[in-house]
């Protein structure tokens, strides 16, 4: 996933569980967490990088429609995703975290 979202230029932070464990922690973890820029170009480029994984909300009832596009990414600010690369949450802010 980090690939596909380098490979589009999206501008995001690696949090959570697997930014731990490249600073030497043992925790395991099942999914990638990212803040991600919410610059409208930037929602562009992270709509356009998921698009092919077939990004579906986690937890969701099968067949409830869901389009990974600008406008959802707009509306709204925290995502759990479940994709075919394996689940992605998306944040647009953590508390306590500076700019």
């Amino acid at each position: 996933m980090l690939k596909v979202l380098m490979a589009h230029e999206v501008e995001f932070v690696v949090v959570g569980a697997v930014a731990a464990n490249l600073f030497g922690s043992s925790r395991f973890t099942y999914d990638l967490d990212i803040v991600y820029n919410r610059a409208d170009s930037n929602l562009v480029r992270l709509a356009t990088a998921l698009e092919n994984l077939n990004p579906y909300l986690r937890g969701a009832p099968n067949g409830l429609p869901f389009k990974l596009d600008l406008q959802t990414l707009k509306n709204g600010l925290n995502f759990t995703l479940t994709m075919d690369l394996g689940p992605l949450d998306l944040f647009a802010e953590i508390a306590g975290a500076h700019s």
